[in-house]
């Protein structure tokens, strides 16, 4: 019998994972973290996920390949504190001792040793710098439970410990976390790159005998929904239900951009607001918007708008920032969006210039000195025209509130996000609420996306009503075909 059949046959007997705990065990990326809300069984894949290697060396000591006891595999499951292990020792001593029936524990070490000589170890990293006391170790599997719990040090520093001298178990080395989100260095590190998930990122380095190595990572999402128990989803539904908002969407959607006071937190649904890439149709009017910035970002973002009036933010390009290698003045902006646009077509190569209307803040109008062009002279230079954007964060609020709650034909809001318009969709969710008046989002802070977005919503407003507007293009093209084909475009496909 093959090792995946005995694996098989294992779970058959003593665990019965869900699909989503099915695929994070399959998972043959360096790196992994299985994120989301509360409930879709974490913990316990975890607790799980060390079987092969159990079986693998369990097999390898009856073929009288490595001899009952000497296995040099261990795993290493850590918790910020010992006390939050309590639940999880208790269930892997039943699993595992079911598992096995050579299986020993010591108590006193949390320490959990197979017939085989496999270890699984239970640990904790109170302290911040706790990890020096592993610093000498090697181990063949290691996991984090609530990774947002940990430092980004403590984390870096260990997975260097994951390691073997043994051929068989340095092909199944791998670095295992599950978490509930928070916005922290495990977002940007797992989430931020891929926030939709199953994504495989890829880093490659170059050793010092000239061989290629390349490390991966991804993230996995999951929800409680994900849980095949429907009472106890159910249950824990209910739960959830009357806590705050910031809370739920956390805890009951794994919502990693949702924060404690965040100024959207009841509109933005990422379900709904965010959505994958699609060809934009021919005929769909286009714009721009931006917020300069040198020092900070400089946000650009092109819209469409589709015949109902809804506004699709489809293209990001952010440049410059205070960790930027390289600051755009505002004509290199202006070429980079010339760059852009000709290769999409949104460029009249004829009159030399954008064929995107665009708004932009009023910075880019400031007159340096007595003499000499404005920003926007220097970007008209170029091609890439703009008007001025009308300002009042409170009003745009408003706007792109109403647009949240939109509700289109197919369920759709009044606006949406690619989902590779990560600057958008990761700190629009997160902006604060201004702490003199609660009807308008706080200032200051990674807010260069919002301003973008407030610009282009102020400039193409909803009607009185809230309805749907019935949108003309600027051109001849009739509106009736297109609302006919509406499915084609997979809005949230």
């Amino acid at each position: 019998m093959t090792i995946a059949a005995l694996l098989l046959a294992v779970f058959a007997m003593h665990y019965d994972p869900a699909p989503v705990q099915r695929e994070f065990h399959a998972l043959q990326t360096t790196e992994a973290l299985f994120g989301g809300s509360a409930g879709p069984g974490k913990s316990l894949a975890l607790t799980c996920d060390p079987f092969d290697q159990i079986i693998v060396e369990h097999e390898r000591c009856k073929a009288g390949e490595l001899r009952w006891g000497e296995s040099s595999g261990m795993a290493i499951h850590f918790r910020r504190e010992m006390p939050r292990l309590e639940e999880t020792m208790f269930r892997a001593k039943v699993l595992y001792s079911k598992l096995d029936s050579g299986f020993k524990w010591a108590e006193q070490i949390h320490l959990g040793t197979f017939s085989s000589g496999y270890r699984v170890k239970f640990a904790h990293l109170k302290d911040n710098d706790a990890f020096l006391n592993y610093r000498s170790n090697q181990y063949t599997r290691v996991y984090f439970d609530e990774l947002i719990e940990f430092e980004a040090d403590q984390y870096h520093e260990l997975v260097g410990r994951c390691r073997s001298t043994d051929p068989v178990l340095r092909q199944m080395l791998k670095v295992r976390a599950a978490s509930n989100p928070a916005p922290n260095w495990v977002r940007e590190y797992f989430v931020d790159p891929a926030p939709r998930g199953r994504v495989i990122l890829k880093k490659r380095f170059k050793l010092r005998d000239g061989s290629i190595e390349e490390r991966t990572r991804l993230f996995l999402p999951a929800k409680l929904y994900d849980n095949p128990d429907k009472e106890y989803v159910r249950q824990y539904e209910a739960n959830l239900m009357d806590k705050p908002h910031h809370i739920r969407a956390a805890q009951l959607h794994g919502d990693w951009y949702i924060v404690a006071g965040a100024f959207f937190a009841e509109e933005w649904d990422v379900d709904r607001v965010v959505v994958k890439p699609f060809k934009i149709p021919a005929g769909w009017r286009k714009f721009r918007s931006g917020d300069w910035g040198y020092k900070e970002e400089c946000v650009i973002l092109w819209w469409a708008v589709d015949p109902d009036g809804n506004l699709i933010c489809y293209r990001e390009l952010t440049l410059n920032g205070r960790k930027a290698r390289h600051r755009y003045d505002a004509r290199e902006v202006a070429e980079k969006i010339k760059e852009i646009e000709q290769a999409a077509g949104e460029w009249n190569n004829t009159r030399g210039c954008s064929r995107l209307q665009g708004w932009m803040d009023t910075q880019l109008w400031e007159e340096r000195g007595h003499r000499g062009p404005t920003m926007a002279d220097d970007m008209a230079s170029v091609g890439v025209y703009w008007n001025k954007a009308t300002k009042g964060r409170k009003q745009a609020a408003q706007q792109f509130i109403k647009r949240l709650n939109e509700q289109g034909p197919n369920g759709e809001p009044g606006v949406m996000f690619f989902e590779t318009c990560r600057g958008c969709i990761t700190t629009i969710p997160a902006i604060g609420t201004d702490a003199t008046d609660p009807e308008k989002p706080a200032d200051g802070g990674p807010d260069h996306w919002w301003a973008a977005v407030s610009y282009a919503v102020a400039a193409n407003p909803l009607p009185s009503g809230n309805e749907h507007s019935n949108y003309q293009d600027d051109d001849d093209y009739d509106d009736a075909p297109r609302a006919q084909n509406w499915g084609r475009y997979g809005y949230g496909s």
